[in-house]
């Protein structure tokens, strides 16, 4: 029988922490040959584009495709994230996931992997650019790896929607959570997270302080960047998840005339086989585009949980 999980079951089961060790394996997995990574492929047809992406993970016992349409008619609409699970031994069907919830998760998870593995472990101040889906779950998941944050600096235009986020967050997590403007968010963090859509930098590299680190998350397309030239000269350390996927979609990096095929990715630096943090003035960046592994991974914890769980969770 084909299980259905939808947003309030992957919610459920898979709470942050643990969504941050199933990344944290993902990119090892990956690093190490024990998966398989497809690179999103985007198909349009006139406003409506098909986005598929998948992977294969062994010893997880599991493989995924994902996929969801975005429909553009003056605002973009339509978009629903479907996740199949097959078994990597029969082949057989085993759930299909509602995975908007998942990825929102995982891509939070993502950015905590990275933070944890080469920001400052003292890092105090947060600059959040951003206050829309991706910003809760970035939020969330780094203030579990942060054991010294203790203010968040979030800039975003849209007021209404930031000062709903600020009050909401600052109650789950008792952070001094406030606004602010970029220049002055920039210059006071000890790490950034841009969660945005926008298609231009949102600071200038320049308002970097030494020592702090940056997570882009935004831009998953060529023609999009978030941060500019300046912050990737600055750095000593610049990783992505994946290279494949940075040839395709980095924004970041193709309009910042910067080669992806030359960035070692955050799995690899996991492992020890490439350099990270050699010291507190470092400025290190973490490029995340999303992969179809993370998704997969996550899910087949939320499967065994499931599994555990009995005739309750589908």
């Amino acid at each position: 029988m084909v299980r259905y999980l939808d947003d309030e079951v992957v919610t459920a089961l898979l709470p942050t922490a643990d969504a941050i060790e199933c990344v944290d394996r993902s990119f090892r997995l990956l690093a190490g040959g024990e998966a398989t990574n497809a690179p999103r492929r985007r198909s349009w047809a006139g406003n409506a584009a098909l986005n598929v992406m998948w992977a294969l993970a062994p010893t997880e016992g599991v493989m995924g495709v994902k996929s969801y349409p975005v429909v553009r008619a003056g605002v973009t609409q339509g978009t629903v994230l479907t996740l199949l699970i097959y078994s990597i031994d029969t082949g057989e069907l085993i759930a299909m996931i509602k995975a908007d919830r998942l990825g929102q998760i995982r891509t939070g998870a993502a950015s905590a992997v990275a933070t944890r593995a080469m920001a400052r472990p003292d890092s105090e101040v947060l600059a959040l650019f951003g206050a829309g889906f991706q910003a809760e779950t970035q939020l969330r998941s780094l203030a579990l790896v942060l054991p010294s944050l203790r203010t968040v600096r979030v800039v975003s235009r849209g007021e209404e929607r930031r000062d709903r986020f600020i009050a909401r967050m600052r109650d789950e997590l008792g952070l001094e959570v406030h606004a602010s403007g970029a220049e002055e968010a920039v210059r006071a963090a000890d790490v950034i997270v841009t969660a945005t859509g926008a298609a231009e930098p949102v600071f200038d590299g320049a308002w970097v302080r030494p020592g702090t680190h940056v997570n882009a998350t935004g831009s998953n397309a060529r023609e999009k960047r978030e941060v500019d030239r300046t912050l990737l000269d600055r750095a000593a350390v610049v990783v992505t998840d994946d290279r494949e996927v940075a040839q395709l979609d980095c924004g970041d990096l193709h309009r910042n005339g910067w080669d992806p095929a030359t960035v070692p990715t955050l799995g690899e630096l996991l492992l020890g086989s490439t350099p990270g943090r050699r010291g507190d003035d470092d400025i290190t960046l973490f490029e995340s585009q999303g992969l179809a592994i993370q998704d997969v991974v996550c899910a087949a914890y939320v499967l065994r949980r499931a599994d555990g769980a009995g005739e309750e969770f589908g």
